[in-house]
């Protein structure tokens, strides 16, 4: 069990976990999803699943979910290096 499964969105935040999901064909994860919409705002979420959609398949080197998981691991480590200075 990861630390993902303890989040409990609310109505509106399972949905869009769910939608990201199936966007990126990736609903085994749903779990890291739902813990993404509990900590990032919706509106990069959005911006970083319009991203991802955009990249060519022949791009992606293991999918398009691992390639979300990705950025938003990067926003998060962007963002706090912020709060350190």
């Amino acid at each position: 069990m990861n630390n993902y499964s303890r989040v409990i969105p609310t109505d509106g935040e399972e949905k869009l976990a769910r939608e990201l999901a199936k966007a990126l064909d990736d609903e085994r994860n749903l779990a890291f999803y739902r813990y993404a919409v509990t900590h990032y705002p919706e509106a990069f979420l959005r911006k970083t699943l319009s991203i991802v959609k955009d990249v060519p398949y022949e791009k992606i080197r293991k999918s398009r979910g691992a390639l979300f998981n990705y950025l938003l691991h990067q926003y998060g480590a962007e963002s706090q290096s912020h709060y350190r200075h």
